[in-house]
């Protein structure tokens, strides 16, 4: 996935500066899709560059066994748990 594959579905971009970090800055986006529900993408430190193409994942935030790659993926599942959320 490309980081502005993450801004199109409405991830939050949240910015961590070297003072914080007690290292170099970084950042990560993160959805809250539900209470306690959530996604976070690796941090941009982390991002794995493929072909000359960054590549980030998203994971659940308790359960990182769980990982997105593919948008489309990640897309249809969002959709899935948007249409399921109970008001």
């Amino acid at each position: 996935m490309k980081e502005q594959d993450l801004i199109d579905l409405g991830f939050e971009r949240t910015d961590v500066s070297a003072e914080e970090s007690g290292d170099k800055a970084f950042h990560y986006y993160n959805l809250d899709l539900a209470s306690g529900f959530g996604l976070i993408s690796n941090a941009s430190d982390e991002v794995v560059s493929v072909a000359g193409h960054h590549r980030w994942v998203v994971d659940f935030f308790e359960a990182d066994q769980i990982r997105f790659v593919e948008k489309k993926e990640l897309e249809e599942f969002i959709n899935i748990v948007k249409r399921n959320i109970r008001s």
